[in-house]
C-alpha cells in the first residue's frame, strides 16, 4: 500500500538517501505510481509514493521552513476555518496539502495549534516538518482509517505507511508480536493500534504525534474524541429522526462525489450500496456499478434488478474455485496482511478497475449497516459479542488462547469507554474494513465511505448515547427517501424487500405488527398441517439463496487444496511457533472431510503465507510458478 515513509535521526547511518529510496521502493507496487523527490534536511528525511491521479501535484508543499506530505484527501475543507479568526480559505488554496500547511501556519502560535483539525472530514495521514522548531508531526484523520505506523530504532524516529518498509533500515530484524498473532487467530483482526511487529504501533485515530529532534522526545495530542459530540437532553421525535437521517445521508453522499468525478459503486444484494446509488446527485454522471460473486448468487441477481431500476451501466465479475485465490496472494504481501485472505474479495473489483479504468472513485457502503441500530449492545454484553459474533469460541485453538485473547479484548473495549458504537468504528471500520480501502489504494482507486461522514456520525452517535432505540429507523428512511429501490427489490440478508419487515411509526406500526404476528401464527398452523410443504419446495427451487462465494467448497477444490496442503504440511512451516501443528492439521483434515472450517483455516493459512513472504521472500509475486 503506497503512502508516506521517512525518518528523523539516523545520525550514524550512512547514505540516508539510499535508505529512503529503498523504503520508497518497498511501498511502490505498480508502475503508474507517482514517486516524489527524496527530501533531506539535516537529519530529517521523507518522501511519498502515491497511486492516485487525484494527488498528482509534487510534494512536499512548503512555506516558511515548513514542509508537508499528504496521503489521502479532505472532503470539507471549503467549509472549515483556515485561520483563528474563522476565515475560510480563498481561491489561492487549490489543494488539500496547501490547505493543511496554511492552516498549521495560521494556528501554530495560538493556544490551540491543532484546532483546525477538529472539524475536518477526510481520510488522510500527513507528515509535517517544522524546521524552525525541528519537530516532526505525524497527523491522522478523525477515525484513523488511513494507516500510518511509527517506531524508534537506533535512536531514530521512523514512520511508514507499510511496515515492510522497515526492512530497509540498517540492521533491522523484525520480531513478530506474539499477542497480535494470537488476536488475529482468535478473532481474525488486529486489536487497536497494534501491528505485526513488536515495537511498531499504528497512529491512533484523531491524533498528532510529535517528535522533537533536539530533545529526542515523543508527544501525542488527541485533537478530537467522541466526548466532543454534543449529546441530546432528550432524543427527538422518531419521525424527526427518520427525516433528519435522510437529509444527512443524502448530504453525505453529495459531499463525497463532485460533479466532475467519475464515480463507480460496488453493488451487492445488501441495502447500503443500493442506498448510495439512489442518493448520487443528478448532476453527477451516471455511475458505473460492478458486482462480484459466483454464478447465480443472490448478490448478483439482486444487483441486476437494482441497476435495471436505476438504468446505469453494470458489470459482473465472476468468482469461482479457480480465480478467487491467486490474485490475493501477492496482495497479502503488498497490504501487510490486514485481514484473512478469505476476506480480500474486494480485490476482484479493484484489479478489474485497474485494468479497464471505468471510473476513478468508488463509493463504499461501510458503516451504513450500523445505521440499522441492531449491532449496538450494552457493555455487559461484550463477552457475548466477542465469543459469538467475533467467533472467539470457534477460533480459539486452546483454553489458554481463548483466555489470553479475551483478556486483551476486554481491556481494549474498556479503553474505548465500553461503548459498542466506538468499538464498531475503531475495530471494524478502522481495522477490518480498512482492507477494502488498502486494496483500492494499491490499484489506484480512490475509495470513499459516505456513511463515515462527520455530521452523519455525530448525529447517530448522539442518538445512540441517548438510549434511543434506533432499530428499524434506517429502513424507514430508505423507504421514505428511495421507495422505488426498496419496496419491491429483495434484501439478500432476508430474501424479502425492506417494506416487508419495516415497522411504521405510531398506530400504523402497531397494526402492522399485529397483522404480521397473526400471519405468522396462521402460517405456522398451516405448516403443521403440511399444507404449505409443496409450495415451500417450489419456492426453494426457484430461490438461489447462495452467498457470493463458496469458500467452504473452494478450499477443497484445486488449485487451492494442493496449495494449502503444501503450505500447512511443510516441515519448513513457520506457524508451529505460534499455533500447534497437530491442531492445525486436524482442522485441515476435518475440513477436507466435510466440516465447514474455512474461516478458521483461513486465519492460519494467512499467517503462514505472510510469514513465508516476510522471512523467506516466497509467494510475494503469487503462486503460479510454485504449483
Amino acid at each position: 500500500m503506497p503512502g508516506l515513509v521517512g525518518f528523523a535521526g539516523g545520525h550514524n547511518w550512512r547514505n540516508c538517501s539510499a535508505i529512503l529510496e529503498s523504503m520508497r521502493q518497498a511501498i511502490t507496487h505498480r508502475s503508474f505510481y507517482i514517486a516524489d523527490e527524496l527530501f533531506g534536511y539535516n537529519t530529517f528525511w521523507a518522501t511519498r509514493s502515491s497511486s492516485s491521479q487525484l494527488e498528482s501535484d509534487p510534494q512536499p508543499v512548503h512555506r516558511n521552513s515548513c514542509y508537508l506530505w499528504l496521503d489521502g484527501e479532505l472532503y470539507n475543507r471549503e467549509e472549515c476555518p483556515i485561520a483563528t479568526d474563522g476565515r475560510r480559505a480563498g481561491c489561492e488554496i487549490t489543494t488539500d496539502a496547501q490547505w493543511l500547511l496554511t492552516a498549521y501556519e495560521n494556528h501554530r502560535g495560538s493556544d490551540q495549534p491543532w484546532r483546525f483539525l477538529f472539524p475536518l472530514d477526510g481520510q488522510f495521514s500527513a507528515v509535517l516538518y517544522d524546521a524552525r522548531t525541528r519537530q516532526v508531526h505525524i497527523i491522522g484523520d478523525r477515525y484513523g482509517v488511513r494507516p500510518i505506523y511509527w517506531t524508534r530504532w537506533q535512536g531514530t524516529f521512523i514512520w511508514v505507511s507499510e511496515i515492510k518498509a522497515l526492512l530497509s533500515l540498517p540492521g533491522y530484524q523484525p520480531k513478530l508480536d506474539r499477542e497480535t498473532i494470537e488476536d488475529f487467530l482468535g478473532i481474525r483482526y488486529l486489536l487497536g493500534d497494534s501491528s505485526w511487529f513488536e515495537g511498531v504501533e499504528r497512529l491512533p485515530a484523531a491524533t498528532v504525534l510529535t517528535w522533537d529532534e533536539e530533545r529526542a522526545t515523543l508527544k501525542k495530542h488527541r485533537y478530537w474524541s467522541w466526548e466532543d459530540v454534543t449529546q441530546y437532553d432528550a432524543p427527538p421525535d422518531r419521525c424527526d429522526i427518520v427525516n433528519r437521517l435522510g437529509e444527512l445521508f443524502i448530504a453525505a453522499v453529495k459531499r463525497h462525489c463532485r460533479p466532475e468525478d467519475r464515480i463507480g459503486i460496488p453493488l451487492s444484494g445488501g441495502l447500503d450500496s443500493r442506498a448510495i446509488l439512489a442518493a448520487v446527485p443528478s448532476e453527477v454522471e451516471s455511475p458505473m456499478t460492478v458486482t462480484y460473486g459466483q454464478t447465480n448468487c443472490d448478490d448478483v441477481n439482486i444487483a441486476q434488478q437494482v441497476v435495471d431500476l436505476a438504468d446505469v451501466p453494470f458489470h459482473w465479475l465472476e468468482m469461482n474455485a479457480i480465480n478467487w485465490l491467486p490474485q490475493r496472494i501477492p496482495l497479502l504481501w503488498q497490504m501487510d496482511a490486514p485481514a484473512s485472505i478469505i476476506h480480500l474479495q474486494f480485490s476482484s473489483l479493484t484489479s478489474w478497475i485497474r485494468k479497464h479504468r471505468p471510473f476513478e472513485i468508488a463509493l463504499h457502503g461501510e458503516w451504513a449497516d450500523r445505521l440499522a441500530g441492531d449491532q449496538f449492545f450494552a457493555a455487559a454484553d461484550f463477552d457475548r459479542f466477542l465469543c459469538r459474533q467475533l467467533s472467539l469460541d470457534r477460533f480459539a485453538r486452546s483454553s489458554a488462547h481463548h483466555q489470553a485473547v479475551r483478556d486483551r479484548a476486554h481491556a481494549y473495549f474498556q479503553k474505548l469507554g465500553s461503548c459498542s458504537y466506538q468499538l464498531g468504528m475503531d475495530h471494524r471500520s478502522r481495522s477490518f474494513i480498512s482492507k477494502d480501502w488498502r486494496v483500492s489504494v494499491l490499484d489506484g482507486v480512490t475509495l470513499r465511505m459516505p456513511c463515515m461522514d462527520n455530521q452523519l456520525q455525530e448525529f447517530w452517535y448522539a442518538l445512540n448515547r441517548s438510549g434511543e432505540d434506533l432499530r428499524g429507523l434506517y429502513h424507514l428512511m430508505l423507504l421514505d427517501r428511495f421507495p422505488s429501490f426498496f419496496k419491491q427489490v429483495s434484501w439478500q440478508k432476508t430474501g424479502q424487500p425492506v417494506s416487508d419487515i419495516a415497522v411504521p411509526l405510531g398506530w400504523r406500526g402497531k397494526l402492522t405488527t399485529l397483522h404480521r404476528k397473526t400471519c405468522a401464527k396462521v402460517n405456522r398452523k398451516l405448516a403443521q398441517n403440511r399444507i404449505l410443504s409443496k409450495f415451500r419446495r417450489a419456492s426453494s427451487t426457484a430461490k438461489s439463496n447462495r452467498e457470493f462465494a463458496d469458500y467452504d467448497a473452494w478450499l477443497r477444490q484445486e488449485p487451492t487444496r494442493s496449495f494449502v496442503t503444501q503450505l500447512l504440511c511443510s516441515p519448513d512451516a513457520l506457524y508451529p511457533e505460534f499455533c500447534d501443528r497437530a491442531v492445525t492439521l486436524q482442522d485441515w483434515e476435518n475440513h477436507l472431510n466435510g466440516h465447514n472450517l474455512f474461516d478458521r483455516i483461513g486465519t492460519i493459512f494467512t499467517v503462514e503465507l505472510w510469514m513465508q513472504q516476510l522471512f523467506n521472500g516466497r509467494y510475494r509475486n503469487g503462486i503460479a510458478y510454485e504449483l
